[in-house]
């Protein structure tokens, strides 16, 4: 997604189309059946058992230098920037957190207020190659939420008809009635994998992590360690970011350096 291609008013659209995209990769991914099947070949049981495709994806909005690389026989786009750099870490630590995607402040803030008010912000650090400390979000999905899609055979057919004519659909998404936040409502599988995401648990999430913040780690610590929790009792999993933060907090004793900024470096696994 090239932003300077759009239109200075239209380009929230583009930022919030962006990330719906990758949402909406994610419950394709997690609803193929052919996937599935392959997950449950017996060689590939017998070595991991209980074994699931999952994907991390990081999201950033940043410059990049487009190059072509290779000879007449291939030829590959290749993209250089410390841009890139950033959203190859905040790929890498998708698994850190828990989390199907982790989005950069300077997107979150390119979005319209509308949809980015359900991005659930999860830490503050300063990534390698960043002088600046910067604000990580997600979009919390539950991916176990969704059934296998008993047609995908039928749909691949149909998915080919509307990419031989992708120019149109994306006209059609640009439409000024078209408002990209609905559709965490009226998207049925969207909805499903954000089900468990309760109001409930959102207000204790923030409590502590205001907390966090602000170097009360001794009141941020029972409140995230609820929240690590909180979840399954609604049929959903172990809160990732609860979890990360927890763990950190755990390492330094429970107890906020005298010289905590608010933030901290990322030192990715």
């Amino acid at each position: 997604w090239q932003l300077s291609h759009f239109e200075k008013e239209v380009r929230p659209k583009v930022a919030d189309l962006s990330v719906m995209a990758f949402i909406k990769v994610v419950a394709e991914l997690s609803r193929d059946r052919d996937l599935a099947a392959l997950c449950e070949h017996p060689l590939l049981q017998s070595r991991m058992p209980d074994f699931r495709v999952s994907v991390g994806f990081g999201l950033h909005l940043g410059w990049a230098i487009a190059g072509a690389i290779g000879s007449e026989f291939k030829i590959d786009a290749s993209y250089l920037s410390p841009h890139v750099n950033l959203a190859i870490q905040l790929e890498a630590a998708t698994q850190d957190y828990g989390v199907t995607m982790l989005l950069s402040e300077p997107l979150v803030r390119s979005c319209n207020p509308a949809f980015s008010r359900h991005f659930r912000p999860v830490d503050h650090v300063q990534l390698a190659g960043s002088k600046n400390a910067t604000q990580l979000f997600t979009v919390d999905l539950d991916t176990s939420a969704l059934s296998l899609d008993v047609l995908s055979k039928r749909r691949g057919l149909a998915a080919r008809s509307v990419a031989n004519d992708g120019a149109l659909a994306k006209l059609d998404f640009m439409r000024e009635e078209y408002e990209v936040h609905q559709q965490l409502a009226l998207d049925k599988h969207v909805r499903q994998m954000r089900a468990p995401f309760v109001t409930g648990f959102f207000q204790e999430f923030e409590r502590g992590f205001l907390n966090y913040l602000a170097g009360e780690w001794d009141v941020a610590a029972p409140v995230l360690a609820k929240t690590r929790t909180m979840l399954t009792t609604v049929g959903g999993g172990e809160d990732g970011p609860s979890k990360a933060l927890f763990e950190y907090m755990k390492s330094h004793g429970f107890e906020a350096p005298v010289s905590w900024p608010g933030w901290r470096v990322l030192c990715l696994k």
